[in-house]
């Protein structure tokens, strides 16, 4: 018999019912409350082990079904999150209620029940509470049995001032106000749930007027002054649980929700049942005066947690190991809904960046399988990454598109009717799939689950047999000797004279497998819609014949394309001068996301190159991007779409900063000057002129972007201007920068992110640094969860002494919560490293370039 972890709560005493009551004192930073928990009680017991930290737990009562009292005492388990509840006889199986007063912080750290001060439009300081109790932070918010499978219901009252607002999981039943001036509010019973979507918060929050879809009312909750910015929220809101509930099949689950924008939060978004919070940014955006990626993540969001109610608190994982049920289905099932909401916006290609993203980590050797291992929560934490989250949902898309998208609906429509109110492993949604489709789902996706990394599909071409040869073997930027290997599904698409095109599909295992193709086939590509998580490397006679029918493919392909180019790069496996014929071809892109693309690798490699190689790059950045700009011009026409105005925006940052384009950069602080001055400019173009000219911008533009910060009227305007000021390249002017961003001006949630975006300029680098390990025990008491974002830069790091330091430190102080996250970052580092050296001295002769022109 296996032997219950410390951590990990005994399953003698399971709970079948809170009720709640909780007093929060904004004043003076604390909240009280009482609870009576129905239990079961399987065993005779005489201690009852449950999870508590930083509360105080007074007037500890067990009642029997007759009405008999108990009293208990406690004792606290600090190390382990408990408290255990000792009973002064023994217990015997039944049904019990176990009842507690109970005491504990408003905490600053974006962690369980916490306090944020802002300052309202008219300057008067606004007090928002509020709580984020995932994974495992509702045992800092009451006493409870905090793990995802001992559901129960929730019955909550929340005693307010009583010109506050008060929300919860269910809908406001009854108020009145107390004989103290207060106000109690109490809410409907929800259905059965976990704890960590409990949800609280309180405030002098405005409401929009109630939406209904169906009998459920919908609702979008913002701090006073806010409430203008909700126009989009509100048709997304509505638009996407509409689809969801025709998708699934399933009605909502809860009684109404609210999506409730929070000034200081930590992650971007949580699903708590019926009451969803969000950092402003990804719920507040100003209709007439946002780009359409700003809107685009606020649509996205709103759909990654609508789709939540389902995947998640209607049906959610056993235990954290199995987060990605939830958070790989969120980020597949926000694409879906975003897609049909707004097909004009093309979201699957723009996802192609996250599937990039998680093929990068996924390459490294310090990776880790979808589904893996949790032990203490600390561990928790770190699942919920680009893995669970792109990987993940890239893998469901892969599915998705494998079994069919109806056969693949029906299949997620009998896993969530199965298991409605209850918790599943991933065999359980295996045995969905397979049900629905007659496919042997299991023997396919076990392997992308449960195996680290992802294959490397290699094709030969055979002329003289008519054959393409397919074989894999694992995919790793430095290479290492492993036995895994998956199922791949592979289509192929086969180009033959005449502009004659054909498909191939085929599973490929472990053996090669050779591919008969007609006698006039002229070009081969493999993984044909690019929606198959794995990497493809070509034989140099199918590698140039393949470039030329690069505007025959889908942007997703060429994405597709250039990304395993890169990527071969990095793994010393190709040359640089590999991918430059597929840069040069960009002169006829006019896909914003395949010219993102291209543009992140451009940006990789203009940071770890020579300073005196710097320009043969600018000129080749110049080449390329500057006929494509010339042509859209600066001003977009009436009826442009969306996907224009989107690329004008990345040519031009790209341009103004890694082209280093005198005419660009010129044009860029005139119209910011302009701006300033209240002449209208497209909304796409604000982050990218503001990121140009503090490129290259001095004192008089940072104080005027210090100014912009503060009387920011928007959060995407505070937000630009914010991390603005991390790109600028004066000494003087980064410090002034690092001194704002450690200052109470900016908020806990933005903090780390500022300090990365910090890091990340390469001129900034060593004053950051200093920052880092001179403040680091701060930063980790005040950044808990955050600390990635500031180290993630790391990776960028190339410079021998600094970058030496930088691994010495992050050694020799541990992050246990970070500890794979810091791994591969490490590793990048020294991918990239390595590759510098490769390329130094040498820059000219790969990319062709020859004597770079002035500008």
């Amino acid at each position: 018999m296996n032997e219950r972890p410390p951590y990990r709560l005994p399953r003698m005493v399971v709970p079948r019912r809170y009720q709640l009551e909780i007093v929060p004192d904004g004043e003076h930073e604390v909240f009280h409350g009482s609870c009576a928990i129905a239990v079961d009680v399987l065993a005779p017991i005489r201690d009852m082990i449950l999870n508590a930290i930083h509360l105080q737990l007074t007037d500890i009562t067990l009642t029997y079904d007759n009405g008999q009292i108990l009293s208990g005492t406690v004792s606290y388990q600090p190390e382990d999150e408990q408290a255990t509840l000792h009973w002064p006889t023994v217990v015997d199986p039944g049904r019990y209620t176990v009842s507690m007063q109970f005491e504990g912080i408003l905490s600053t750290d974006l962690r369980g029940f916490y306090r944020t001060m802002v300052t309202g439009r008219d300057g008067n300081p606004v007090m928002i509470l509020s709580t984020q109790c995932e994974a495992t932070d509702a045992r800092r918010v009451f006493p409870c049995w905090d793990e995802p499978d001992l559901k129960a219901t929730f019955s909550i009252a929340l005693v307010v001032d009583a010109n506050d607002r008060a929300l919860s999981n269910a809908c406001e039943i009854h108020s009145e106000i107390r004989s103290d001036g207060k106000r109690r509010v109490t809410f409907a019973e929800t259905i059965p749930m976990s704890t960590y979507l409990v949800a609280l918060v309180v405030g002098p929050f405005e409401l929009t007027p109630t939406d209904m879809v169906g009998t459920v009312p919908v609702r979008i909750a913002a701090r006073p002054g806010f409430s203008e910015l909700t126009g989009i929220a509100r048709t997304a809101a509505t638009g996407t649980l509409e689809f969801f509930q025709n998708y699934f099949g399933i009605p909502y689950p809860a009684d109404k929700i609210d999506h409730v924008a929070i000034p200081d939060f930590e992650a971007g978004a949580m699903e708590n049942l019926g009451c969803v919070t969000y950092r402003e940014e990804a719920l507040l955006v100003d209709k007439e005066q946002s780009a359409p990626m700003e809107q685009m993540q606020v649509v996205g969001t709103i759909a990654h947690e609508t789709a939540h109610m389902w995947f998640g608190d209607l049906v959610t994982m056993r235990w954290w190991n199995g987060i990605w049920l939830n958070e790989a289905f969120a980020t597949f099932m926000q694409e879906l809904a975003t897609d049909a909401l707004h097909p004009e916006w093309d979201v699957w290609t723009t996802f192609g960046h996250g599937r990039a993203n998680a093929l990068e980590v996924d390459g490294l050797a310090s990776t880790r399988p979808i589904e893996y291992p949790v032990g203490p929560p600390l561990e928790a934490w770190g699942m919920f990454d680009v893995l669970t989250y792109q990987k993940g949902g890239s893998v469901l898309r892969m599915l998705e598109q494998y079994l069919s998208p109806e056969v693949f609906r029906q299949g997620i429509r009998r896993y969530l009717d199965l298991h409605r109110y209850g918790n599943t492993e991933t065999s359980d949604l295996w045995d969905a799939l397979e049900s629905a489709s007659g496919e042997p789902v299991r023997a396919m996706m076990d392997g992308w689950v449960f195996q680290p990394g992802y294959p490397l599909v290699i094709v030969e071409w055979d002329r003289d047999r008519q054959q393409i040869r397919l074989g894999q073997h694992p995919f790793r930027y430095q290479r290492e000797v492993s036995d895994h290997h998956w199922q791949v599904p592979v289509v192929v698409t086969i180009w033959r004279s005449g502009d004659v095109r054909e498909s191939y599909r085929t599973i490929l295992g472990m053996e090669s497998k050779s591919i008969l193709v007609p006698s006039d086939t002229k070009s081969v590509l493999v993984n044909q819609g690019a929606w198959g998580f794995y990497r493809v490397a070509y034989d140099a006679t199918l590698w140039h014949p393949l470039l030329e029918r690069l505007g025959e493919m889908t942007p997703l392909e060429r994405i597709s394309v250039a990304d395993d180019a890169w990527a071969a790069i990095l793994a010393n496996e190709a040359p640089l001068s590999h991918i430059v014929p597929l840069w040069r071809a960009l002169v006829n892109e006019r896909d914003p996301d395949v010219w993102s693309a291209v543009s992140r690798q451009m940006a990789l490699l203009d940071d770890i190159i020579e300073n005196e190689e710097r320009p043969l790059l600018q000129d080749l950045i110049r080449t390329i991007a500057d006929p494509v700009l010339k042509e859209l011009t600066w001003e977009p026409s009436p009826d442009e779409g969306v996907r224009l105005r989107r690329l004008r925006a990345i040519l031009i940052l790209l341009l103004g900063t890694h082209g280093a384009d005198r005419a660009v950069r010129r044009q860029a602080l005139e119209l910011l000057s302009a701006h300033w001055q209240q002449t209208s400019v497209p909304p796409e173009l604000l982050t990218p002129i503001v990121q140009v000219v503090a490129s290259f911008g001095g004192e008089a533009e940072w104080s005027r972007m210090h100014q912009q910060f503060r009387a920011a009227e928007t959060p995407q305007e505070e937000k630009r201007y914010l991390y603005a000021l991390a790109e600028f390249i004066e000494p003087e002017l980064v410090k002034r920068t690092l001194e704002l961003y450690q200052s109470s001006a900016v908020r806990t949630q933005d903090g780390a992110l500022a300090l990365g975006r910090a890091l990340a300029n390469r001129h900034a680098q060593r004053a950051v640094w200093d920052v880092v390990e001179g403040d680091w025990d701060e930063l980790l008491e005040k950044y808990p969860k955050m600390i990635d974002f500031i180290v993630s830069p790391v990776v960028k790091v190339v410079d021998e002494d600094l970058a030496n330091r930088m691994l010495a430190w992050l050694n020799a102080h541990p992050v246990p919560q970070s500890a794979r996250h810091i791994a591969q970052t490490i590793e990048f580092q020294e991918i990239h490293r390595t590759m510098a050296k490769r390329i130094r001295g040498r820059l000219g002769n790969l990319l062709g370039n020859g004597t770079p022109n002035q500008n």
